[in-house]
């Protein structure tokens, strides 16, 4: 296991993704590297790691995806945290045998991490090897790792304890869970459990080895049994006075719902608000893509932050409402494993009036990634982002985040075809909002919109361009020269062509302009001055022709003697110097560009 968590995370390391990662772009990448970068992000959601979720999640959970996950806890690369909601939805999605072989690979890594030597003084350690720890042991019932993992590790462990060989945070670790594994073979402290022991235990008010016995008994029966004395535990010590009184009820309602709903028909709504000490507060960037007429939402902190994806926002502990006869503000009810009796709010009761959000089943309200420009031109009129919640049906509260668009850079639509004129455009910008303008632009390819900031006026310009001119042709090469025969120089190469002049840029086409201030006071002269249209630029002209090479020489001859009768020496052949090479030609001329294109008519009109 450790080998492949080191090989997957060696991989992981040589995979580089670009930062923020959202919900959606990890979806497009769909790997186990990919998820632990997104899940190391700040404000990264567990959302992406269920399998059920309506949002963008991982199509499934492969050895890879597995392994990249569990070492990504092991190696301190993803929150603990975080990892643990991931791995807890992500199961809700999993197959019997796929829960089994996740276990696997968490057992081996808790393994691993309690033979650290860093454990005993490292308490990021320690909460790795928690997490572990506690995802094992409030694993739902039914569900566990596979027979010869747990019995080798059991071994492994009991022979550590009985040797002494762990630390004390280690033997702390090893005795919660060999105490568990226990509890789930019907035994405690060496006594079988009955309901004689969970009634001691009760009264007590031991709600951890309740707890623990309602989870991990290996009789159904047990465990209600011990549910209901952990539920009563609860009822004694609610705040509600009202619970205490209906204390049969309540139980009852807690075995059968897991939690004690309030019937809003029953308890008419007060007031509600949200715990500013609990709810994050961003500031929301609109990010445009005006092109395909999408956008992506992400958060900042303020001025100076770095961008990250959005948080979820976790409804249950942060939204509260006062009701009509019930003595104590409420929040949304907890899991239903926790076996509360506080009278709560169901995910079913709250709903959110924002499009761009959807509530999950745990209460918790996340933002939809990837948008269509459409949705977030609504918002352009608002101050803020509002975010109203209703419970019962019935406005509460509302959630406020500041809001800025980015600049989307300029939007300038060109002619089609080399030389072509600038298409003619349709411009009309509105201002909803004293800090923000319009401007949607209709052309022969389509419509587009997008968002300015006013601040952003004097970077930003939208109009019509001729295409650029058609490049000239490039010169032909000169010929190469004759080679020289023998003791002969070589011919000149011959000059090159010159290049072709470049076409004539399109011209633009021609813009009207409406600026449609409405009620709010706006700036028409910046606005005016991002309105325009721009011939396109004259081709480039070609290349003149490189010349020719000259020929090479001829190849030079020896000279030939002979002895006569007296023996002098008799010249026959004087022989004669190699040839010289001709001159290259000469390379002809580059083309001159072409003229740039002339800008159409731009007509404005403030209305």
């Amino acid at each position: 296991m450790r080998q492949s968590i080191l090989l997957v995370l060696a991989a992981g390391c040589g995979a580089h993704f670009p930062m923020p990662m959202t919900a959606a772009d990890f979806a497009r990448y769909d790997s186990g590297p990919a998820l632990v970068a997104y899940l190391g992000q700040p404000d990264a959601s567990p959302a992406v790691c269920d399998l059920r979720a309506r949002g963008p999640h991982v199509s499934a959970f492969t050895p890879e995806v597995r392994a990249a996950l569990v070492g990504g806890l092991e190696h301190g690369a993803i929150e603990p945290g975080l990892w643990g909601r991931c791995i807890a939805v992500a199961q809700k999605g999993m197959t019997p045998a796929q829960t089994a072989d996740l276990l696997d690979d968490v057992l081996r890594a808790y393994r691993e991490l309690l033979a650290e030597g860093s454990l005993q003084s490292d308490p990021a350690v320690a909460t790795r090897v928690s997490t572990l720890q506690r995802l094992y042991l409030d694993r739902r019932a039914g569900s566990d790792a596979h027979a010869p993992v747990i019995a080798g590790i059991v071994d492994e462990l009991r022979s550590a304890m009985k040797g002494n060989h762990l630390s004390p945070v280690a033997r702390s670790f090893a005795s919660e869970l060999l105490e568990t594994i226990d509890v789930e073979h019907g035994t405690w402290q060496g006594k079988p459990v009955d309901t004689a022991l969970m009634d001691e235990l009760a009264a007590a008010g031991n709600e951890l080895t309740l707890t623990r016995f309602a989870e991990r008994l290996p009789q159904p029966a047990l465990r209600d049994e011990a549910k209901r004395r952990l539920i009563r535990v609860h009822i004694v010590l609610s705040a509600f006075d009202e619970v205490r009184a209906a204390a049969q009820a309540v139980e009852d309602a807690v075995m059968r719902d897991g939690h004690n709903r309030v019937a809003l028909a029953d308890h008419a709504l007060g007031k509600a608000w949200l715990d500013g000490n609990v709810a994050p507060f961003r500031n929301v960037l609109v990010r445009q893509h005006v092109w395909p007429q999408l956008a992506t939402l992400l958060g900042y902190g303020g001025p100076g932050t770095t961008l990250s994806v959005l948080p979820e926002l976790k409804l249950r502990g942060s939204l509260w409402a006062e009701l009509d006869g019930v003595s104590h503000p409420i929040t949304l009810c907890t899991s239903k494993r926790a076996l509360d009796p506080t009278p709560c709010l169901a995910s079913a009761d709250i709903a959110l009036g924002s499009p761009l959000t959807y509530l999950d089943k745990g209460g918790a309200f996340h933002f939809r990634d990837d948008l269509a420009e459409r949705d977030v031109l609504a918002l352009a009129a608002q101050d803020d982002l509002s975010l109203p919640i209703a419970i019962g049906g019935k406005p509460a509260v509302s959630l406020h985040w500041g809001l800025y668009y980015e600049s989307p850079g300029s939007v300038a639509l060109g002619g089609d075809g080399v030389g072509a004129r600038g298409p003619d455009l349709e411009v009309r910008v509105e201002h909803p909002n004293a800090a923000r303008y319009v401007y949607t632009v209709s052309g022969p390819s389509g419509t587009y919109s997008t968002v300015v900031q006013a601040a952003d006026l004097g970077s930003f310009h939208v109009g019509s361009t001729g295409a650029q001119g058609a490049a000239g042709d490039d010169g032909t090469a000169g010929s190469d020269g004759t080679s020289g025969g023998e003791c002969e120089d070589g011919g000149p190469g011959g000059d090159g062509g010159p290049g072709g002049d470049g076409g004539p840029g399109g011209d633009g086409g021609d813009v009207h302009a409406v600026i449609a201030c409405g009620g709010i006071a706006c700036d028409s002269e910046a606005v005016a001055a991002t309105i325009f249209s721009a011939g396109g630029a004259g081709g480039p002209g070609g290349s003149g022709g490189a010349g020719g090479n000259g020929g090479s020489g001829g190849s030079g001859r020896s000279p030939t003697t002979h002895t006569d009768d007296q023996g002098n020496t008799v010249t026959d052949d004087p022989g004669c110097s190699p040839g010289s090479s001709g001159p290259s030609g000469s390379r002809g001329m580059d083309g001159s560009s072409g003229s740039p294109g002339n800008p159409g008519r731009v007509t404005v009109e403030v209305r």
